[in-house]
Parts: C-alpha cells; sequence; structure tokens
C-alpha cells in the first residue's frame, strides 16, 4: 500500500474520530450553559446570591442550586384556611402599630411570626437556614426579605449599631419581610399587592 493510499485511508478516519470526541464536550458545554440558564430564571436573585458565596464559581452554584430544587420542589406544602389567614395577617397589623415605640423587639416578634408561617405552610422546621433554602425553590424573589428580617432579628438581640440605624435597618427589614408573609398567606393563585405600596412601616 502506498503512502498516498495510506493517508487518504487514515486522515478521514482521524478526523471523523477526533469529532466523535469532541461532540460530547461540545453537548455537555450546551447542556450546562442551558441548565445554568434555567436556574438563573427560576432562582433570580438567588442564583447571584449563591454564586457570590461560592466566590464567583458558577458551576458550584449550579450544583447547590440543583441538588436544593431536587429535594425541596416536591415539597407538600399545606393551605391556610380563611380564620388562619385573618389571625396571621391581624398579628402582623399588630406588631407594625407597635413598630415605633420598639422597632428592635418588633423586628424579632416579626421574624418568629414569619418563621411560624413558613412552618405551618409546611417548609421545614429544623433550622431557619434548612427552612431558607426550601423558601428559595418555592418563592426566590422574596426569600432574602426573610434572611434580612432574620438578621435584624438577630441585631436587636445583640443591640448593636447606633439607635437610629437600628430603627431604619428594623424598618427596611419588616417590610422586606413583609413580601414573603404576603405570598405565603395569599389564596391559591392569588397575587398580592407589592408590600413597599400596601402596607407602611412608620418610621
Amino acid at each position: 500500500m502506498s503512502v498516498t493510499t495510506l493517508a487518504v485511508l487514515v486522515v478521514p478516519v482521524a478526523i471523523i474520530t477526533a469529532l466523535l470526541l469532541a461532540r460530547p464536550v461540545s453537548a455537555r458545554t450546551a447542556d450546562e450553559g442551558g441548565l445554568r440558564k434555567d436556574l438563573r430564571q427560576r432562582f433570580g436573585p438567588e442564583f447571584d446570591r449563591v454564586t457570590a458565596r461560592h466566590h464567583g464559581d458558577p458551576k458550584a452554584a449550579e450544583r447547590e442550586l440543583g441538588a436544593r430544587l431536587r429535594h425541596f420542589r416536591g415539597l407538600r406544602l399545606k393551605d391556610l384556611s380563611e380564620p388562619e389567614r385573618a389571625q396571621y395577617r391581624a398579628q402582623w397589623d399588630g406588631l407594625q402599630e407597635q413598630f415605633v415605640d420598639c422597632p428592635g423587639a418588633v423586628a424579632a416578634k416579626a421574624n418568629l411570626l414569619l418563621n411560624r408561617l413558613a412552618t405551618s405552610r409546611g417548609f421545614p422546621a429544623e433550622s431557619r437556614a434548612l427552612q431558607f433554602e426550601a423558601l428559595s425553590v418555592h418563592h426566590p424573589e422574596e426569600v432574602e426579605g426573610a434572611r434580612l428580617l432574620d438578621a435584624a432579628a438577630h441585631q436587636a438581640g445583640t443591640g448593636t449599631g447606633t439607635e437610629a440605624g437600628d430603627a431604619e435597618t428594623m424598618r427596611h427589614a419588616m417590610v422586606a419581610g413583609r413580601a414573603l408573609f404576603d405570598v405565603l398567606i395569599a389564596p391559591p393563585a392569588h397575587t398580592p399587592p407589592s408590600p413597599h405600596a400596601a402596607h407602611h412601616i412608620p418610621s
């Protein structure tokens, strides 16, 4: 067999082999890109928060959020009866009325109330961290408000910061936490009004 004939046979085989080897890599890259897009669309700002916690590594964020989605997507959530909704609303509204006199104490009580509401809806009660993870799957846009309220409640408990700064922090946390509160007490297929427009926390 001549060198020319051998080259004619070997080169196409080499090219085909290279294409076959490269194809899974390209497909895998496309799959990863599609997964990242899906997770970013589903989790919104939560995707960016988790990516930042992983020092800007989106693949690490994908692994964490993918596992979180598999774990909590099928969570059996419970609906509230109308009397239960009315009771929760009355409790939160009562706290808002007390805010000016004791913002730190009110934020702490609101944090406990939001935790109790989430638990009654069927979200994990073992720890707040686990509860936040589950909430991020079902309410990714509002879960950060719950984190802010939880952090403000801890700040109130430790007494850190200036008095004026504390009051503003607590007010902001209450407004942010109310967004999740409204979603959790809303009847099925009901979109609650914006808490920024409907619920004013006095300064």
